[in-house]
C-alpha cells in the first residue's frame, strides 16, 4: 500500500500546484511562491495522514480475525483438527491479506460465537 501512496503522492502534489497557479494568476510572484512552498511542505504531512489511517484500518481488520480465531479456540472439542484449520490460514508474513485472513478465520468452527 505504502507503493501505491508513493506513487500518488507526486501526482497529487503536481495537480494541487497547477491548480494552485492556476487559481493565484492575480496574485503577486512572492504569494504564488508562498503558496507552492506550503504546497510542498503540507505533502509529507498528508502521506503520513495517508500511511496511519491504512494502517489503523489493518489493525482493525486484523483484531477482527484474532477475535474470531479465539472464538474458535475457546469453543472447540476437536484441538488437533482447529489446529489444524488455523495452519491452513493464509498467512504469508509481511505480505499477507488481513482481509483473505478474516474470511478463512469466520470459516472456523464456533469464529462467530460471542
Amino acid at each position: 500500500m505504502t507503493a501505491i501512496l508513493l506513487f500518488i503522492l507526486p501526482i497529487g502534489f503536481c495537480v494541487m500546484a497547477a491548480v494552485f497557479l492556476l487559481a493565484s494568476r492575480g496574485v503577486n510572484r512572492r504569494g504564488a511562491w508562498l503558496g507552492l512552498v506550503a504546497i510542498v511542505l503540507a505533502a509529507p504531512f498528508f502521506f503520513w495522514l495517508g500511511a496511519f489511517s491504512e494502517q489503523f484500518t489493518a489493525g482493525q481488520c486484523y483484531s477482527s480475525a484474532i477475535h474470531s480465531i479465539a472464538n474458535a479456540v475457546a469453543a472447540t472439542d476437536d484441538p488437533a483438527a482447529l489446529a489444524g484449520q488455523i495452519r491452513a490460514l493464509p498467512l504469508h508474513g509481511y505480505e499477507t491479506s488481513c482481509v483473505q485472513v478474516e474470511a478463512a478465520a469466520v470459516k472456523l468452527p464456533h469464529a462467530d460465537v460471542r
